[in-house]
């Protein structure tokens, strides 16, 4: 009888074990997922999309210059993180539109300036970061410029040369044309 006690306990005991280490087990692996699945999004209007960052630069010893100049980053006291991305944008009707379309691919560059010594943190956008559209010859390159009105960056930690970053920002253009980044994203800092 006490036998028989003592292997519903020991089967009761192995059972929570078993139990319990697949929950640890669920959680870390959420926890690595979502650590390296970096979701950024670009809002256009009411078109929310999801963008690729095709290529990250960090300059040292750069700040924000001009941004209508062509080189829109200087040398200063500070670092430059220029990120650019890119998504297949929504589908265009050509004249013949019966015969043929296309899908518009949007890029952007994005400057971020940051300070001379990069931490873990978070900053405002504000006067620190510029975005730019690539390509779309038919529009003056003036428009194509979206200024920083809201947001910030926050640096959630760097690790070896990466810096892993989350922005919420909103631009607009001279013309008063929104746009936003929120996500995160991921950056090599030096090679």
């Amino acid at each position: 009888m006490m036998t028989m006690i003592r292997l519903k306990i020991m089967n009761k005991l192995s059972y929570s074990r078993i139990v319990l280490a697949t929950l640890i087990l669920t959680m870390l692996t959420a926890a690595c997922t979502s650590r390296y699945r970096l979701d950024l999004y670009l809002l256009e209007g009411e078109a929310r999309t999801k963008i690729k960052v095709e290529k990250t630069e960090f300059m040292v010893g750069a700040v924000l210059g001009d941004p209508t100049s062509r080189n829109k980053v200087e040398q200063g006291d500070g670092n430059c993180l220029v990120l650019i991305t890119g998504s297949r944008g929504r589908t265009l009707d050509t004249e013949a539109h019966n015969l043929a379309s296309y899908d518009r691919y949007v890029r952007y560059r994005l400057f971020i300036q940051l300070a001379a010594t990069v931490k873990a943190g978070s900053m405002t956008l504000k006067d620190n970061s510029l975005l730019q559209m690539l390509g779309r010859y038919e529009i003056a390159p003036e428009d194509k410029l979206y200024y920083p009105i809201g947001g910030e960056l926050v640096v959630d930690s760097l690790a070896g040369n990466k810096l892993f970053g989350t922005i919420d920002g909103r631009f607009e253009n001279r013309n008063g044309e929104p746009v936003a980044l929120e996500g995160q994203f991921k950056a090599k800092t030096s090679d």
